[in-house]
């Protein structure tokens, strides 16, 4: 048994090795030593000659909970079954590896969420290009993405999150892997003997049953490969032919809105900070019936649409629906009978299915005419388009229908055959139910031939059939009846044709069971036979199911339309964040504050400035969110919105270190920057909040003003820059496009109240020791803040220009802001803003800083004088009349009192 143990071992070296023994399943040597300690399970041993080998064990009924706990610790698991029935005897039962399970191959139906997406990614490398291919082992999906550079191809497998990874036997062991792993996040990295491109392109093309594959527009040599070694893992570790996988669809980066990883994880989309789906914007537009529904839904959020007409078909779709509550709920309690058909199909495919899985796909083809019925007849042409392809498999409903009982079971026990679909099983169906009928006669003809009234033939598992006779009686037993068992009242006999009926029904339930199987082996080759018919009706109801869910959102939130158009301009009027407004909704804390946002040709850049916790990032992320929404063709949270198509989307929010590649938090944030300098276009949209504040202050301050120049000047996105840096609210004397925007406070009998909206103008304070005060901080502490702040903000300098703190301190490294003169300083001339001087900031001179001249050294330029600028006029000549509400006016006007005081 061993030498059989050792023989199925070396077929799959680096695989845990589940071998059959009987009920269980053991595992030998290593393999039970690391069984043991990731599954808490005991480490036993049997004596081999002066050896004792390492063994450890699972029931065989249970094997499935155990093998996903050993996967999801990224180990590969071989399952060696006995494919052949024990007999008596000292005969070796044949065994074979009849399973491969990896991370990113678990389709057991009973550990994977139904909602989320089993990805397996291939990487196909030659010098700086790649190509990456995608496969959902349950469902059967196969997506290739085009040749790209590294650095991109590291991008899109953070983007999308494989289980397991398959790389070139050659790149283990070398840097890349490394950042292979890192990027994709992948439990598992296995290394492959990719192929060449003629080997490969040959495999689809056979298991596709095409002689080109133009038609899928699968044409680069890498892309091929790595799809071909995606689909050939497949089949390896499944041990089958993978009929579920029917077509390659081709994803094309420009087709989709391309969002920053960051941006994913910064906006929470999909999880938040714990991980969990609670509070990310899934879960707020999240109302699908079906599991397939759910899946699609989280792609059409990872990739919205930039194409204007496509996208107003969607519109047009959820507009329908969220404007017909009859239709809504029709449509809701059609789909609700519709199970996960891509991947019950995967199931059957990979020959783990069982007849429920078959009865499941019955019940859901026969919901489908009805479900059909009513997109036809809407008026949405998206709606209309969906109904033809769930017509496409009624012979099978038809087949399923006749073949199958009414009731089918969980297991693989036999009765889930439709009684009359065969005489022959039939009449062994009877008979293995004991043939009753032939129990009844025979025991008609014993008691007539015996004279006993009371006889009974019966029968239990453990005495099996037998003739049961009470103690009156004996006299009257034939000399042919043989006495099994006694009991109480009673003796029990057999008889030599009560012997051969036993034989018979026994052998029958083994004849009906096979025959069973048989009949379920026809039906799944011929659900596998309409494999791309099935798969376009489970897409229709899925699409179907998620345009309900937009529409059912959009009805019960008060969600609008929004315009989206090949302009530059976002316009949205009464913005909401729908988390953060569905969170205060149910916690009773108030309505959400909404806010006005235009960005345009002429606003291509908001400078957004105020207290911490007024708001800043809400307001921004709302911006992206909606954006985001209104490309998938959802409706928005918004009073109106106006969406010029975006077609990159990046944030550099928060603060994080990288300390596996040895980053700062600081050296995190520029690189992040980096990327979307390098990246974005005019058409992105950049959400970028307190950029440079890792570091001092002066170079904070210049590495933000020059990325804001940059994005203004180069870049010409649509960005929204909140910072703490007021100096930066210069930026809107010196450039055009750029525009202050503000978070409206208030302050109330010394108490600040933060008012949550966004307004036109700059912050002159930010409020830290109010947060900080709030946040639980001393109140010695409190009260020493706030008297260093006044010392500061009165700038109390000593002779040599250094700020004086509460009772006469000296701060010899204190600095000053870049932009006041010091105390006593005559303010004769304004100097304008130092950092659009033509001298870069990196060629200061510190000491000139800190000793506060009027104009620094390091900036200083032979400008004419000019009048010293007058804020209340200046903001007052700005101001816009037409686009400010009474709200706005008042609080303007309180802001600039403030100010005068």
């Amino acid at each position: 048994m061993l030498r059989q143990y050792a023989e199925a071992k070396a077929q799959v070296p680096g695989a845990l090795l589940f071998f059959r023994l009987g009920d269980f399943y053991e595992l030998f040597y290593d393999d039970a030593r690391i069984a043991a300690e990731v599954l808490g399970i005991t480490l036993t041993s049997r004596s081999k000659g002066e050896d004792r080998v390492p063994m450890a064990g699972v029931p065989h009924h249970a094997a499935r909970g155990y093998v996903a706990r050993l996967v999801a610790a990224g180990h590969k698991v071989a399952l060696c079954d006995q494919v052949e029935v024990a007999t008596p005897g000292k005969h070796l039962v044949r065994r074979e590896i009849v399973r491969l399970v990896t991370p990113g191959t678990l389709v057991d139906e009973d550990v994977l969420d139904a909602r989320e997406s089993l990805c397996l990614a291939a990487i196909a490398l030659e010098g700086d290009r790649a190509a990456i291919a995608l496969l959902d082992a349950s469902t059967g999906e196969l997506r290739a993405l085009p040749e790209m550079g590294f650095s991109a191809a590291l991008d899109e497998l953070q983007r999308a999150r494989p289980r397991e990874l398959l790389v070139p036997e050659a790149a283990l062991g070398t840097p890349r892997a490394g950042e292979l792993r890192r990027a994709s996040g992948a439990l598992r990295v296995e290394g492959r003997g990719f192929g060449d491109g003629a080997s490969a392109e040959q495999l689809l093309k056979r298991h596709l049953g095409v002689a080109t594959l133009d038609g899928f527009g699968l044409r680069e040599p890498l892309a091929i490969i790595a799809a071909a070694e995606a689909l050939g893992y497949l089949q390896e570790t499944q041990r089958s032919v993978a009929r579920h996988v029917v077509r390659v669809q081709v994803d094309k980066p420009a087709g989709a809105l391309w969002i920053d990883p960051a941006a994913v994880d910064k906006l929470e989309l999909f999880r938040g900070p714990d991980g969990r789906r609670a509070g990310t914007l899934l879960s707020v537009v999240d109302r699908t019936l079906t599991a397939a529904g759910g899946r699609l839904l989280v792609r059409w959020l990872a990739a919205p649409l930039v194409n204007a007409a496509r996208i107003a078909l969607r519109q047009d779709a959820v507009e329908e629906l969220a404007q017909a509550a009859v239709a809504r709920e029709d449509l809701a309690g059609r789909l609700r009978g519709v199970l996960d058909l891509e991947r019950l199909l995967g199931r059957l495919a990979m020959g783990q299915g069982l007849p429920r899985d078959l009865a499941g796909l019955r019940a859901s083809l026969a919901s489908m005419p009805a479900l059909a019925a009513q997109l036809s007849a809407c008026g949405a042409s998206r709606l209309r388009e969906l109904a033809p392809p769930l017509l496409g498999a009624e012979a099978l409903c038809c087949l399923l229908s006749s073949s199958l009982a009414d009731e089918v079971g969980p297991g693989r026990e036999p009765g889930f055959v439709r009684p009359g679909l065969r005489r022959d099983l039939d009449e062994l169906s009877e008979l293995a139910q004991g043939g009753r009928a032939a129990i009844a006669a025979l025991e008609a003809a014993e008691k007539a031939r015996t004279g006993i009234a009371s006889l009974k033939v019966r029968y239990n598992r453990v005495s099996g059939f037998y003739i049961e006779v009470t103690k009156a009686n004996l006299h009257l037993v034939p000399g042919d009846y043989q006495r099994r068992s006694s009991t109480v009242g009673a003796e029990r006999f057999i008889t030599p044709a009560l012997l051969d009926h036993e034989a018979r029904v026994l052998s029958a339930e083994e004849r009906r069971s096979a025959l069973e199987w048989q009949i379920f082996e026809e039906l799944r080759a011929a659900v596998l036979e309409e494999s791309t018919r099935l798969r376009d009706c489970a897409q229709a109801a899925a699409e179907a199911d998620v345009l309900l869910s937009f529409a059912r959102v959009a009805a019960e939130s008060g969600w609008t339309r929004p315009c989206v158009d090949d302009d530059l301009v976002i316009e949205i009027a009464g913005a909401r964040h729908p988390v953060v407004e569905k969170a205060l909704a149910a916690s009773g804390d108030g309505p959400f504050v909404p806010s006005d946002v235009l960005l345009d040709a002429t606003r291509r850049l908001l400078v957004i400035t105020g207290p911490n916790m007024a708001g800043k990032s809400t307001a921004m992320r709302q911006v992206a969110l909606i954006a985001i929404l209104a490309q998938t063709g959802s409706f928005v949270p918004a009073q109106r919105a106006r969406i010029g198509l975006v077609d990159r989307l990046f944030t550099r929010v928060g603060a994080a270190d990288d300390l596996a590649r040895g980053q700062s938090t600081f050296m995190v944030e520029m690189a992040e920057c980096a990327r979307i300098l390098h990246q974005a276009t005019p058409r992105s949209l950049l959400v970028l909040d307190e950029i440079g504040r890792g570091t001092s202050t002066f170079d904070g301050l210049a590495i933000a003003w020059a990325v804001a120049e940059h994005i203004h000047d180069v870049t010409l996105s649509r960005t929204m820059f909140a910072t703490h840096y007021h100096e930066l609210c210069d930026l809107s004397r010196e450039k055009p496009h750029a525009v202050n925007l503000t978070m409206a406070v208030t302050e109330v009998d010394g108490r600040v109240v933060f008012l949550r909206k966004l307004v036109p103008g700059a912050a002159s304070r930010s409020y830290g020791i109010h947060v900080a005060k709030l946040a639980g901080l001393p109140e010695t502490v409190l009260r020493r803040a706030r008297e260093i702040l006044a010392n500061l903000e009165a700038q109390e300098l000593d002779d040599a220009g250094r700020p004086v703190l509460a009772g006469g301190q000296r701060n010899p490294r204190a600095q000053l802001g870049l932009f006041g003169p010091p105390a006593g300083a005559a303010p004769s001339l304004a100097a304008p803003s130092p950092l659009a001087a033509s001298r870069p900031l990196a060629s200061a001179n510190p000491a000139a800083i800190v000793a506060g001249p009027v104009v620094p050294a390091a900036f200083a330029s032979p400008l004419p004088a000019v009048p010293a600028p007058q804020p209340l006029s200046d903001a007052l000549r700005k101001l816009d009349l037409s686009r400010t509400t009474p709200l706005d006016a008042l609080l303007w006007l309180h802001e600039q009192q403030k100010k005068l005081r």
